[in-house]
């Protein structure tokens, strides 16, 4: 009989803490509105959803995969809170900490017009004050749906960039003669050279 020992099972890593799962970070707050703005920001809110500009600052920032904001007076157990409050949701590429940066420094007066109201916010820049106030009113989100938790929002861009220009190639290939569909098939390789 064979006293040969099988090598100990490696245990798993524990798991990260904070909302993170592959690149992608979850970025949850909920922090109280002064009364008197919130007529105020529920306008611009609904507004936004129209106006191609206001869209424009936040789609600029292509790390973002989801972004919501949401007043709320009244908690889901029908518990009515004595003061609106933001429920901010969003997920992105990358640390917390860097998508603050990116916001603080790029669009400030778009961070002030949404939580600037609320009570207690540094105003940025600098950023550091804003990471402390998140940091206070941030909470740990529920769940959030990713399909591709291990791409950033570049690369799924770029797969996509890749997919349509190869369905163009498939396509005209059909008529193509074997010297010609060498040479499309080389131009469409130094092409998407860049997405793939």
């Amino acid at each position: 009989m064979s006293t040969t020992q099988l090598p100990a099972a490696v245990a798993p890593a524990p798991p990260k803490p904070g909302n993170t799962i592959g690149r992608l970070t979850g970025l949850t707050l909920f922090s109280p509105v002064r009364s008197r703005w919130l007529p105020v920001a529920k306008a611009a809110f609904f507004l936004g959803k129209f106006v191609p500009l206001a869209q424009k600052h936040i789609l600029q920032f292509d790390f973002i995969h989801f972004v919501r904001w949401t007043h709320v007076r009244q908690l889901p157990d029908g518990q009515r809170l004595k003061r609106a409050h933001l429920f901010f949701e969003s997920n992105f590429d990358g640390p917390w900490q860097h998508y603050i940066d990116a916001f603080a420094y790029i669009i400030p007066r778009d961070i002030r017009f949404v939580w600037g109201r609320g009570l207690n916010f540094p105003g940025p820049p600098p950023a550091e004050p804003l990471k402390a106030w998140i940091g206070e009113n941030s909470m740990e989100g529920g769940t959030y749906y990713s399909a591709y938790p291990w791409a950033s929002t570049r690369m799924c861009k770029q797969s996509l960039a890749v997919e349509d220009a190869l369905a163009e190639l498939v396509k005209a290939s059909e008529s193509m003669s074997p010297e010609q569909f060498k040479a499309a098939y080389e131009r469409f390789l130094t092409e998407q050279q860049r997405n793939l």
